[in-house]
Order: C-alpha cells, then structure tokens, then sequence
C-alpha cells in the first residue's frame, strides 16, 4: 500500500482546475535532456534534443527536488563545455585600454618627429573612432562588414559594444595585451597570448565610454535579428547629439505691397473677392463677407484656429536631454550599407532605462528629441491615397526602446501633421459594392 502510495502522489494530477494554462518558458525547463548528448566526441547528432515532459504542480516528496537537481546540474555542464575556435577561422582581437594607438614602429616615428605638436583625441590620428579598444589585425568573416573601423595599417578597431558582442557569441578571441599582463613583448606585437574571459570583458567594457547594460541589451538584440546598428551623434550624454535636417525648408515669401493708383485698387477688389482672406471674428460673420465660388473658400475661412506645421523650421531647436537622445542608427537588413558612407537610416533610436526613469516623458522632452531628427515626409502612392498611414507614418519619427530589468519594449512616435489633411478637399469615394441593380423579383 505504502508503494501505491506513493506511486499516486508522484503522478500529476487529474483535476481540470489544476490544469491551468501556463507558459513553459516562465518555468523551470527539465535539461536532462543535455546529457544524452555527447559534446566532445560525438559529431554525427544534427538536431537538438525535445523537452521532457514536465509536472504542473509540486508535491511533498523529493521526487521533483532530484528531478530539478538533475536538470540543473546537466544545464551547468552544457554551460561549461568550452568553447573551441578553429585554426582556420581564428579571429583574434586585442584589448587596448588606452584607445585607439598606431603600430609600433609608426608609434615610434611619431615621437621622434612630432614631439612639438600638442595632444590630439586618441583615434584621430589613424582614423578611426576614439572610442574604440579592441583592433583585430587579421579579420575574416561576414560580421567584418558592417562592424568595426580599419585604420592606415588594415587593422579594424572595434567599439566596446561590438567586441563584446563577437566574444559573447564566440566569433572573437580577445587577447589581454602585454603591457596588462607584463610580460616580455620579443617579437613587437601586443598579443600575450592570455584570452580575456567573458567576465572580463563584462568588466571592461561595460562602462566604457557610455556603454550601459541597457543599450547592450538593445544592441545584441537587434544584431542577432539581422540589424545593422551603428552609433549616432548623440551617444555621448555630454554632448548634444541633434542632428541637422538634410533638405532646408525654403521661406514662402508674401508680396510686399502692390502699386498705387487705380490699378493697384481694382486688383485689390480682385483679389478680395476671389481670393478670400483670414477671417475676422471681432466684428461681422465668421465666414465674412465677399463672393465664394465654392465649398473650399468657406471651409477655409472657418479655420480660424492656427494648427501645427512640421514641415516649418522652428527658429531655434531646444536641445534634447538625456536619454530622449538618439543614441542608435539602425539599419534593416535589405538596406545596402557602407560603413565607409553610411546611408541614411531607416530608424532612429534612443533608449531609455525604465527604473530610473519611471515617469512619461513630457511634450517638451518628445518635442526637442523629434525635433532633432530631419524631415521624413510620407511620401509614395499607398501613403497618398490612405489619410490613416499618413497620420501614422508621421513627417518625423523616433523609437524609444524601454529598457525593464533585460526586457526591451520599443515605442514609435511620431510627428503628425493633422491640419494638413484638408478632409474638405477629398473626393468622396464608393464602396466596392459596384453599380446599383434592381432587386430580383420571384421567391
């Protein structure tokens, strides 16, 4: 009996109600799956092992406690199983703390012939970007083309963000430099020879030059998508990172006056009564007085509230404060790019950290951050023929990306124009019913 017992209690239970719908990925995953597979020897295995069946609901024996201590224990030795880099595809990445730096023997020539120039900021030298600190000297592979900077002597520097990206996914073996570790540098090269963990360049690069975890985790999301992200202007919070509209908005210039004389009179009165003016509401009908040859005068003379216009330059742009910056460029993946002439982007991105900053940002933050991005007016067949996609759309457009404790909620807006859309104007458009047909007549 005490074997039937038993046996019943470790059974799930039969009961509708505890049968609850719930997401398995919100609950502990049975791994003992992983030791099943052989990681070092066994080459011949091409697909991943299925889920375990899994219990809906504990029970006071330690039947699951070991069930769960054996998941555990084999998910640690699929996560300590190291990670090896072939000869062939060796990518190797060396850390330099200080920044950009030229090679050894350029550095040299530089000091015996420049000692009389003042400092200039690390990286411009060589032209690549001054917050770079890994250089790869022989890269290879895809990811080489939208990521990193080469300099003078073919070696690609790599921001912060980057390098730890390529480690983390085990694309790059970073080396820690011989001026870290000290050790004899014989043969002129920086490299060591001692590979940098991933806790390492955690605590290297995290930090570095503005990089926070939470646009790590927007980074890394967005790359592993197919994403080409690069860094905006705005990425440092000390400098102001608004950006300069690529069309200037051309002034509609009014006529100053027209001439004296019985001509200027009579074009006047023309122009007065074909042309109707701004309304006055002081004294007299709204619509005012004059000859109105159609609907669209009257309409127009009713629009006696002035609307917002974004395709107006505004006099003097109030600067953005962070984070409702523009920190991130993004480009998809059909997109050609160019690191050396970077296209314009399809999206612009700021991030924002949602412990920090735990209130709405207000219309004068959104305004300045819009405001800060050029002018992209829906423009194409579909936006010209449907009114909702043109609100939607927006003639100036930002994503933020809220940043909850590793979740990345992205938000678009937008900078609608709704005075534009003169509803007046539309041509009133039938159905898709067809033309009209008497009823048939019978049954």
């Amino acid at each position: 009996m005490a074997d039937i017992d038993e046996a019943v209690i470790h059974m799930p239970s039969q009961d509708a109600s505890a049968h609850i719908d719930t997401d398995l990925s919100d609950e502990t995953q049975d791994f003992r799956m992983l030791n099943s597979i052989s990681f070092l020897t066994d080459g011949s295995q091409q697909s991943l092992p299925k889920r375990g069946e899994k219990d809906f609901e504990p029970n006071p024996t330690l039947f699951q406690a070991d069930i769960l201590s054996a998941s555990r224990q084999a998910m640690h030795n699929a996560l300590s199983y190291p990670r090896l880099h072939h000869p062939k595809t060796q990518v190797v990445g060396i850390y330099s703390p200080n920044g950009p730096i030229p090679l050894r023997s350029a550095q040299k020539l530089d000091t015996i012939t420049e000692e009389s120039e003042p400092s200039k900021p690390a990286g411009t030298d060589i032209g690549v970007h001054p917050d770079s600190c890994v250089y790869v000297p022989a890269p290879k592979g895809q990811y080489f083309k939208s990521i990193g900077q080469a300099d003078r002597w073919n070696r690609v520097w790599l921001l912060p963000e980057e390098a730890l990206y390529l480690l983390e996914r085990g694309t790059l073996d970073i080396r820690w430099p011989c001026s870290e570790v000290g050790c004899a540098d014989d043969e002129g090269t920086d490299d060591s020879g001692i590979p940098m963990s991933l806790q390492a360049a955690y605590a290297a690069f995290m930090g570095r030059s503005g990089l926070t975890s939470e646009r790590y985790s927007v980074y890394t999301g967005l790359r592993r998508l197919g994403y080409t992200i690069i860094r905006a202007p705005g990425w440092h919070d000390a400098e102001e990172g608004a950006e300069t509209s690529e069309s200037q908005q051309i002034a509609l210039q009014k006529p100053q006056g027209l001439g004296l004389g019985i001509a200027g009179v009579f074009r006047q009165l023309l122009q007065w009564l074909y042309k109707p003016g701004s309304a006055t509401t002081a004294l007299g009908p709204v619509v005012g007085l004059g000859i109105h040859r159609s609907y669209d005068d009257i309409y127009q003379k009713l629009s006696i509230i002035p609307w917002y216009d974004p395709t107006a330059s505004p006099s003097s742009p109030a600067p953005t404060t962070p984070p409702y910056r523009v920190v991130f460029h993004i480009y998809k993946p059909s997109t050609p790019f160019k690191k050396s002439a970077p296209p314009s982007p399809d999206f612009r991105l700021a991030v924002v950290n949602a412990r920090t900053h735990t209130t709405i940002p207000t219309s004068a933050q959104l305004g300045a951050l819009l405001e800060s991005t050029p002018l992209d007016p829906p423009v194409g067949e579909k936006m010209s023929r449907q009114l909702y996609q043109r609100l939607r759309y927006g003639y100036r457009n930002v994503i933020l990306a809220v940043v909850d404790e590793g979740v990345v909620s992205y938000l678009r807006i937008a900078d609608s124009a709704f005075g534009k859309e003169k509803l007046y104007k539309q041509q009133n458009t039938k159905g898709n019913k067809g033309p009209w047909r008497p009823r048939p007549k019978g049954r």
